[in-house]
């Protein structure tokens, strides 16, 4: 029988019952649950022992999940730390905001105990370098069904004939060529431009991407020219 190491396992959750649930699974793994039911005593929590995972809930009163997923991300000593949302369906929307900003998966409440004790297991796994280097990797041939899409999710900042500019929650690296996604390209009829990356700057608490749109026809660019000019006639209006 394999001897486990107990790691800390920090979950964030104003709910009684998910904290009672989480801790009942953890402890039945042979890991250390830490429970806080208020969002503002995380980082007391974080510097009073070494944690190895956050299960933060995303709706919390006060701070929300993703304030707080934000302020982690911050701070040099605890970004690395992996982080899972605690998320009821209504607030799936949230999800991708927050693996955009640096949560690395998400559960569903309540809580499952055979999921959830599966995630964390995937989440907390061997950082054995020596059983790392036995893994096998198997090369994927060209083709069609082995095709993966990266999603970033990103606001629209500005528009213009021959570059764009996106709000990003994580840095998007310079060169970077990527296809994009979008309800307003949807509507202008424009299919997927390529986008590369020339610049990304760090602001407050997210990231400003100039890209510059390659491939464009001329029709492409006579439909942003008059979205533009709409847009110009309005904020005169």
């Amino acid at each position: 029988m394999i001897a486990i190491t107990p790691k800390n396992i920090l979950v964030v959750d104003d709910n009684k019952n998910d904290l009672l649930m989480a801790k009942f699974v953890i402890k039945r793994m042979g890991h250390n649950p830490i429970l806080i039911e208020r969002p503002t005593q995380i980082i007391d929590a974080l510097q009073a022992q070494p944690v190895s995972l956050i299960i933060l809930d995303i709706d919390m009163p006060g701070l929300t999940g993703l304030e707080v997923l934000k302020k982690i991300k911050k701070i040099n000593n605890y970004k690395n730390i992996p982080i899972a949302m605690l998320t009821g369906h209504s607030e799936m929307s949230n999800v991708r905001t927050a693996i955009s900003t640096g949560a690395v998966d998400y559960i569903i409440k309540p809580i499952d105990p055979e999921i959830f004790e599966s995630k964390v297991k995937k989440l907390i796994g061997s950082t054995d370098e020596n059983s790392k280097s036995e893994w096998i990797e198997y090369e994927v041939k060209k083709a069609s069904d082995a095709e993966i899409r990266v999603y970033i999710s990103s606001q629209l900042v500005s528009l213009g004939e021959v570059s764009l500019t996106l709000k990003t929650f994580q840095s998007i690296p310079v060169g970077l060529t990527f296809y994009a996604e979008s309800q307003l390209f949807h509507e202008l009829e424009i299919n997927q431009p390529p986008l590369k990356v020339e610049s990304c700057i760090e602001k407050d608490d997210y990231f400003l991407a100039r890209c510059t749109l390659m491939g464009l026809s001329e029709g492409d660019l006579k439909k942003i020219r008059l979205y533009n000019q709409l847009l110009m006639k309005k904020s005169a209006a």
